[in-house]
């Protein structure tokens, strides 16, 4: 891929890559103590006091600011004669340092202990360095926009011939979250998401992610109501430690790392599938048996759990087909009623959710951010592949997504939007369809906040800018945190005094106001 060729597509994307880079560095499993700020490492967090800045710059050691190139990068390998585990690796602050003000350490492992390398990645960083002035944020593109690919892609197996590697069609991808050997199917469809725009350019990487569709449609065919998965047979990859939680139905636990009823984590599938339609120029290489069968549990998943806790009728308890209990002291990793989740009413339209995409329980099981993204990934299939020419009539497929399109647009509208006594009319977080609600906000995507950037409405709608004044105050969030120097959106997984660095993310991604980006991106760094 040439210069020219990726600094015209920079100016579509720059804008989206700037700001999702950070996701795969910052996801569900690191956060920010918002009272802790007032002694940050490193100086992270200085006053804008130049003075200040001064008294304490002068007690940090004089860092090296040597220029990152292949000669540097050549030396780093020649360094390494192990290649360390990342987690322990992330945990120090290596040279050469950023020159701006916080002089950040570079954390990109040696070039011969990345996980999987991509040209075009590449040349897009070298690209976006010679377009941002400021030397902090440039370090920051360095080590997190292909943090993804550097360290978390620990089984990628191409397609060299018709083969099958251990009956999966191939190629096939298994991307960890990070410091777990294990695959979450939503956050491996955000650490990707930030790639699809450049497969276009980059045939491996195209493959890769083509892999990770393979991948996750084996996982949902075989325990299609689970959130995490082990590495697939064959892989040679160390699997973490099983959950082994009491669940129904029982999952294949020689496959699954935990089971997790998420309406998110199915719609993350989608949400892969769709963004690869869209960035490769439609290839439909992906539609083969297997996904075919996902789609299909993935949608009797939703039939199943459209179903209320009552017969409208009759009035008597209805069956169940998803419980999960473990053996905790946590009230949010657990479900109540044994296991069973708390009731939801009969004729909403909605489709419930065990638990929430940061993996804590749903107090009400209608989530209204999960069925948005349900919503909208299935509409997006609809519009795009979903149809008698790719997919087989005697299936039923698109006759039951149109069905769910229309069931789930009418049960938002009507259920989803509530009266705030201060805000006015809102998008709850969660309702059961009895006239209970829940006003609060979680950083983790789906999100109240994320809602335009999951397609559902325009930044400007009203109800959407209602809910955003909402949950971007205390007043309306209770896990709207603000500190002395750090302010965001946290969530019960992580307690009262911790806020997600991924909230300024969405924040900045769901506003055309230029200052709130700034101050939301100065935050962040």
């Amino acid at each position: 891929m040439t210069q020219p060729m990726i600094s015209k597509l920079i100016k579509p994307i720059v804008v989206f890559l700037c700001v999702g880079l950070l996701y795969s560095l910052l996801r569900s499993r690191s956060s920010t103590n918002s009272e802790d700020l007032s002694t940050p490492p490193y100086d992270k967090f200085i006053p804008d006091d130049d003075s200040v800045f001064v008294q304490q710059s002068n007690k940090i050691p004089k860092l090296d600011h040597q220029e990152i190139n292949d000669v540097f990068l050549e030396e780093m390998d020649k360094k390494v004669k192990k290649c360390p585990n990342y987690v322990e690796y992330s945990q120090h602050r290596h040279p050469p340092y950023s020159s701006g003000r916080y002089q950040y350490p570079y954390m990109r492992p040696a070039p011969k202990c990345r996980t999987f390398k991509s040209d075009a990645v590449e040349v897009l960083i070298d690209d976006l360095k010679t377009k941002i002035e400021d030397p902090d944020l440039v370090r920051l593109v360095e080590n997190c926009l292909p943090n993804t690919l550097d360290t978390t892609i620990l089984w990628h197996k191409v397609k060299k011939t018709q083969a099958r590697q251990q009956n999966l069609l191939l190629p096939q991808s298994f991307i960890v979250t990070g410091d777990i050997h294990a695959e979450w199917l939503r956050d491996a469809a955000r650490q990707l998401s930030v790639y699809q725009p450049l497969i276009k350019y980059d045939k491996k990487l195209k493959e890769l992610i083509l892999g990770a569709i393979n991948t996750q449609a084996y996982y949902i065919v075989d325990s299609p109501y689970c959130n995490a998965f082990h590495p697939p047979p064959g892989s040679g990859v160390k699997k973490g430690d099983t959950a082994f939680d009491s669940v129904f139905p029982v999952p294949d636990w020689k496959q699954v790392f935990e089971c997790k009823y998420e309406i998110d984590s199915l719609a993350s599938f989608l949400t892969l599938t769709n963004e690869y339609f869209e960035n490769s120029g439609g290839d439909l290489s992906f539609i083969n048996q297997v996904w075919i069968r996902a789609l299909e549990k993935l949608l009797i998943v939703l039939r199943r759990e459209s179903v209320p806790s009552f017969d409208e009728e009759t009035g008597q308890m209805l069956p169940h087909y998803y419980s999960f209990q473990r053996n905790t002291n946590i009230g949010s990793e657990t479900l109540p009623l044994g296991g069973v989740g708390n009731p939801v009413n009969y004729g909403t339209g909605l489709i419930r959710s065990a638990f929430r995409p940061s993996d804590d329980a749903t107090i009400l099981q209608f989530f209204i951010p999960g069925n948005i993204h349900m919503l909208t990934e299935l509409k997006r299939a609809r519009k795009y592949f979903v149809n008698d020419d790719n997919i087989p009539r005697d299936t039923l497929i698109t006759e039951t997504v149109d069905s769910f399109i229309d069931s789930l647009s009418v049960g938002i509208e009507k259920y989803g939007i509530v009266n705030h006594p201060v805000f006015g009319k809102v998008y709850a977080y969660e309702v059961d369809g009895y006239g209970s609600a829940t006003f609060m906000d979680d950083a983790n995507i789906p999100s109240l906040l994320s809602i335009p950037d999951l397609g559902y409405t325009p930044v400007d709608d009203t109800v959407y800018q209602n809910t955003r004044k909402m949950i971007l105050s205390k007043q309306g969030n209770p896990y709207y945190l603000k500190g002395f120097y750090f302010e965001g959106i946290g969530g019960p997984h992580i307690g009262i005094r911790n806020a997600w660095p991924m909230s300024l993310l969405m924040r900045m991604r769901t506003t055309d106001d230029d200052e709130e980006i700034k101050h939301a991106l100065e935050m962040t760094r």
